[in-house]
């Protein structure tokens, strides 16, 4: 995956344009790409002031974007995302605008390990999930401010398969845990059977409504897709057919808020219910209007909350069970030191694991294989 440097992009740098009375002539525009090569450490600070001091969105444009890509070789990724961002901001052509978002996308994922701990804390792949997220935003920001962009669309696609990796890994070592405590349960003769049994029928049903709500999600996210083919007329099926669909999804969204209700579910789980609710009522209402733009928008945006709630049950569920654990492992001394054996293996395990992600974070730092934006004189 490779960040790209767009083409030149053409300004007229008039002569009379200043940025306030006072300013030296070397905070122009110019004057910061004429050093950037050489010391591109105080090309940033001129691009810095070019972008709080111009009063030209072009220039700030231009500025931005080049600190983001002097920033994203300075191996701050970080701050280059927040340039991007600006780029994004004062762009006034739509290929600025494509331009900024999929550099945006690069410097996010630069930031995002899917290796390491990741690959043993389901807490930890949940957080990268999440951040997977604001990576495909970017992209698919990018793909539709110029929907000719394969680039961009690829990465939305190679990001939605990670984001969808990442979740079955997650759900298959969540499924390992339980296997795992469900035997040593079952191997402690100690524990009483009917206090057992209340505390496991309400993981069960919090482990059921988050797989229901991990469905609803996938569903969901299929029909931004669709709609989003529908924007670039590629779509299979009619806007009758998806509106239908949507609204089958909007009612089995409705029947679960009723059900975990019900059940007294976790209170941000059912946070989140209510934004999914919303966001496909307002999907549903842009598709009866033939707005497919927002309603992909907010179907994605429905997706995302449905996901939240069901890592949320998920995490709910965990937490009964480790409750529960802690309670039946009272006086077994034997087991606790079972538990210490495992977190020095999981810790070694960490070490090398963390050693093989910088590893892999040096090789895979952004290295610009041209230079920043320039600016020719067109007067």
């Amino acid at each position: 995956m490779k960040m790209i440097v767009p083409v030149l992009i053409l300004v007229c740098l008039l002569a009379e344009t200043v940025f306030g009375r006072g300013v030296e002539p070397s905070l122009s525009l110019e004057s910061a790409m004429n050093v950037q090569s050489s010391d591109p450490v105080y090309a940033i600070e001129l691009y810095d002031k070019v972008v709080e001091q111009s009063v030209l969105d072009r220039e700030r444009n231009i500025a931005a974007f080049n600190r983001g890509v002097l920033l994203m070789e300075a191996d701050d990724a970080a701050a280059a995302a927040e340039s991007f961002r600006l780029a994004a901001r004062y762009a006034v052509t739509e290929s600025q605008r494509r331009d900024a978002m999929f550099n945006l996308g690069h410097a996010l994922n630069v930031e995002i390990d899917t290796s390491g701990e990741m690959m043993m804390d389901p807490e930890k792949i949940g957080e990268m999930i999440e951040s997977l997220g604001g990576v495909e935003q970017a992209f698919l920001d990018a793909s539709r401010a110029d929907s000719g962009h394969v680039a961009s669309k690829q990465n939305v696609e190679r990001v939605r398969k990670q984001i969808q990796q990442l979740k079955d890994m997650k759900e298959q070592i969540e499924q390992q845990q339980q296997e795992a405590e469900d035997q040593e349960q079952g191997e402690d003769g100690e524990q009483g059977e009917g206090g057992e049994g209340g505390q496991n029928s309400q993981g069960g049903e919090s482990g059921n409504a988050a797989q229901k709500l991990q469905d609803l999600a996938d569903r969901q996210r299929e029909q931004a897709q669709e709609s989003e083919s529908a924007q670039q007329n590629q779509s299979e099926q009619s806007q009758e057919e998806r509106g239908e669909q949507q609204e089958d999804l909007n009612e089995q969204t409705e029947e679960m808020n009723e059900q975990m209700g019900e059940s007294e579910a976790d209170s941000e789980a059912m946070q989140e219910l209510e934004k999914a609710m919303e966001a496909q009522q307002e999907a549903k209402e842009a598709l009866e209007k033939g707005d497919n733009e927002t309603a992909a928008q907010k179907q994605q945006e429905a997706a995302d909350a449905l996901d939240r709630a069901a890592e949320r049950m998920q995490e709910s569920q965990q937490e009964q069970e480790s409750e529960q654990q802690q309670e039946g492992q009272s006086g077994q001394g034997e087991d606790q030191s079972g538990d210490g054996t495992e977190q020095e293996i999981d810790e070694v395990a960490q070490q090398l694991l963390d050693r093989e992600r910088d590893q892999r974070e040096r090789r895979q730092v952004y290295r610009a294989t041209g230079r920043p934006v320039k600016v020719e004189e067109d007067w």
